[in-house]
């Protein structure tokens, strides 16, 4: 039953991936960890980020900005062990609340100071894309602040998508093989994957012909509303 729930939950996470670009792991990571177990959760997710990344890396190569991707990559991965470090010393009671405040941190965030054109310093830039990794590591959701720093460096949208995408796929193809090979993926585990991989795929599909027919703002909206109630309920829980 709880591998069902935890399906479900993922088809559903991806599918609002689908239609935003963003999101996903931030609402099947928190399922995860009640369902399938933290570490299960980090590896299955960082498999299915990296899969999902391929699907579209390579397809806008030409777009990528390779100096970007590589502060991205550099700066994201020593943050990035840093958290998977934390993982295996904090207590998954101390963990969920620190989830709950970074999730709650991106949703506010999103509804009430999400200004396309305001910039921020380098300074603070830097030190969201180390916070990006740090919440990679810990709970593989640091998309969201990722996505701040690359929207103000990058500004053709074809450069930006192409360049996070690129970076999910170094990262998370470099997260999934550690978990691989530390032994979090057995073969409970490789069923959870087998089973997520359509899953991603169909997800995916229906997202891009969703976001075509709907307001991707007013979606949007409706998802940060989503992960404010999501982070409210892992701080009380």
């Amino acid at each position: 039953m709880e591998k069902y729930l935890f399906w479900g939950t993922f088809f559903f996470a991806y599918l609002i991936n689908g239609i935003t670009g963003f999101a996903g792991n931030i609402f099947a990571m928190p399922v995860g960890m009640v369902t399938i177990g933290h570490e299960e959760s980090i590896v299955v997710l960082n498999c299915t980020g990296f899969l999902a990344s391929v699907l579209i890396a390579f397809t806008g190569i030409k777009h990528v900005v390779w100096k970007e991707l590589a502060k991205m990559c550099v700066i994201m991965a020593i943050f990035m062990a840093i958290g998977a470090w934390i993982n295996t010393i904090a207590p998954l009671s101390i963990l969920s609340k620190v989830y709950g405040v970074a999730v709650l941190v991106i949703a506010i965030r999103g509804l009430f100071f999400n200004k396309k054109n305001k910039l921020l310093p380098d300074w603070l830039l830097y030190c969201i894309l180390a916070i990006a990794g740090l919440i990679q590591g810990m709970f593989v959701s640091g998309g969201s602040f990722l996505a701040i720093y690359a929207l103000q460096k990058i500004r053709d949208k074809e450069a930006f998508r192409a360049t996070t995408t690129m970076t999910w796929v170094f990262l998370n193809g470099a997260y999934a093989l550690y978990g691989i090979q530390g032994g979090s993926l057995g073969g409970d585990g490789l069923l959870t994957l087998a089973v997520c991989i359509p899953l991603l795929i169909l997800s995916t599909w229906l997202g891009g012909l969703i976001q075509k027919r709907i307001s991707q703002e007013q979606f949007v909206k409706f998802t940060y509303v989503l992960l404010t109630v999501i982070g409210c309920v892992l701080l009380i829980k």
